[in-house]
């Protein structure tokens, strides 16, 4: 619909969780529902399209729709405006995304304001620094980003936080960010591979979030490793010091249509699609993994738990964690339906009481993680099964990839049986098959 001058009226649409989704002059934010004031329902409000303000009907309190400040009328403070573009109403279960730790080393200042807003993950972190974290203690933030768990070990009470980031643009945001919330001169900035670093002293604590939704998808046992050996001081604290990760076959038809349909949601269409799998040397879609919100409603069988890293543990040999592996795996499926491939997902202890956990699939409650998501490992063809027939996978990692540090090739493969009988076979890989078992 347009108005008399052609343009187009804006459009006010309430989300799940309380938000208010205003698209307007090109432009698309998502607020609170209510109005600060007297919680007036927004969603009934007038938007000017020239100014970009809201104005609630019940007190005529108006907001600027970017930043949230009170523009006119009674209320005195600000309507909160949700940044990062994804939650909520922006994805859905079984909508199917690009994985963004493949994409880690182009991660810019959008998909940083995601994961800030990412009530999941931020309360989890937040919680566990707060106990960890001791007056006086002096602290490695490993992957800093734009420096919110910095900033919370800081206001712990930390002397000082080292703060590693390969990225030099965000962590000049991390860097302009403390200092205005007066950390300055407690914030030591260092830009590069933490392999490639030194510190000029061993620190208490360790805190790092560069886990990927299947644990390891961002070398982080690798990295952790090092970060153990090199900067901790005996009898340091590893945050987090235990992370578990799962799969468990999946009936997820949606998500597999979309594959051979529009594709993944921020691919940019089947063409672009098709030149992006391309440039991986991808054969199919299905030399991929994705994110994907996966409801536990659609789980064939019971998880299996994949593999356990404890950054907080000993070495387990001269080279650390090991970061290349085979792990085979036997799912008796538990109900009817249509095997489409698996979910993969992590549950972490962060602290000495604080638990993450991933697996949720609970979009409007907020028990998902927005920046996570699940790992989706899709097979070309899906397979109807019936409860007691069986998968029996191999899960392979080998380590690096076109010189990328944070880089893997995955592998899946296997075969569904029907009593003795084989009713079919899968194998999928990330990268070149070399190496990986038969």
């Amino acid at each position: 619909m347009t108005d008399r001058t052609g343009a187009e009226e804006p459009v006010l649409e309430e989300l799940p969780g309380e938000r208010l989704r205003v698209r307007v002059a090109g432009r698309e934010y998502v607020t609170d529902a209510a109005c600060p004031h007297r919680k007036g329902r927004l969603v009934h409000g007038q938007v000017n399209a020239r100014t970009l303000r809201i104005s609630c009907p019940l007190h005529h309190s108006s907001f600027d729709l970017a930043t949230g400040c009170p523009a006119g009328g009674p209320a005195e403070e600000a309507l909160t405006v949700h940044r990062g573009g994804v939650w909520p109403g922006y994805y859905r279960a079984e909508q199917v995304w690009l994985p963004a730790s493949e994409q880690l080393l182009d991660w810019g200042e959008e998909f940083h304001e995601l994961m800030l807003d990412d009530e999941l993950r931020m309360t989890a972190f937040r919680t566990a620094i707060c106990e960890a974290v001791r007056p006086g203690d002096t602290v490695l933030d490993l992957g800093t980003g734009t420096g919110i768990l910095a900033r919370w070990a800081l206001q712990a009470g930390a002397a000082r936080v080292h703060g590693i980031d390969l990225n030099e643009k965000v962590l000049a945001t991390a860097t302009e960010r403390l200092a205005e919330a007066g950390f300055a001169d407690r914030f030591i900035p260092l830009a590069g591979l933490s392999f490639d670093l030194e510190l000029p002293e061993r620190v208490d604590i360790v805190i790092s979030e560069i886990m990927g939704n299947l644990g390891d998808n961002e070398n982080f046992s690798a990295i952790l490793d090092d970060a153990r050996e090199r900067f901790l001081r005996p009898g340091g604290t590893m945050l987090p010091r235990l992370v578990d990760s799962f799969l468990v076959p999946v009936t997820a038809e949606s998500a597999h249509a979309q594959l051979t349909g529009p594709g993944p949601e921020d691919a940019g269409g089947p063409s672009a699609f098709a030149a992006l799998l391309a440039a991986r040397g991808a054969q199919d879609p299905y030399s991929l993994y994705y994110d994907v919100i996966l409801p536990v409603s659609g789980h064939l069988s019971a998880p299996a738990l994949l593999r356990r890293y404890e950054p907080a543990g000993e070495r387990t040999g001269p080279g650390g964690t090991p970061v290349s592996y085979d792990v085979p795996l036997a799912f008796t499926v538990q109900r009817d339906g249509v095997f489409t491939g698996f979910k993969g997902y992590f549950t972490a202890r962060l602290s000495e009481t604080v638990a993450l956990d991933i697996s949720g699939d609970d979009i409007a409650g907020r028990t998902t993680s927005d920046s996570w998501k699940h790992c989706y490992l899709p097979v070309e063809r899906p397979v109807r099964v019936r409860r007691g027939d069986r998968i029996a996978m191999t899960f392979s990692r080998r380590s690096g990839r076109d010189g990328n540090p944070f880089g893997q090739t995955y592998g899946w493969q296997g075969r569904i049986l029907s009593g003795s009988r084989v009713v079919d076979r899968f194998a999928h890989s990330t990268g070149p098959a070399t190496g990986l078992p038969e």
